[in-house]
């Protein structure tokens, strides 16, 4: 069963990911912030390492930026599909700082929790 990984550090918004994921059928951790995601990444074993990772930006602590720069410059996590989650303004840079990790950038707006079930279906391969 894949594995997501959500990152964020509102409380309602990572419930609501989680209902969505669920109920696709997916398996997935939480991370309150990004220092937290980068220790469970690390306590990941290669055979249960994260099959996605779902990364707000604005934290307290490490924010998305610092962990999305972690992750890809990591040789074991490189590969993970990372989803940009953003509740702020997105600038032109901001879509192509993303873009250059082979991220995907995507609003916190509107209907976007059901736009990260369809996202997920495909990264992760599921029907």
């Amino acid at each position: 069963m894949p594995r997501i990984l959500v990152v964020d550090d509102d409380l309602e918004l990572r419930q609501l990911i989680g209902a969505a994921l669920e109920e696709l059928g997916l398996s997935y951790d939480e991370a309150i912030n990004g220092r937290e995601a980068l220790e469970k990444l690390g306590e990941a074993s290669e055979e249960q390492m994260y099959d996605c990772i779902l990364l707000d930006i604005v934290m307290p602590e490490v924010d998305g930026w610092q962990v999305l720069e972690a992750v890809k410059s990591n040789p074991l996590w490189a590969d993970i599909p990372v989803v940009v989650l953003t509740g702020y303004a997105t600038s032109s840079s901001d879509v192509v700082h993303v873009s250059k990790y082979d991220g995907v950038h995507m609003e916190k707006k509107g209907r976007f929790v059901q736009t990260v079930g369809v996202l997920m279906k495909r990264l992760v391969n599921i029907e």
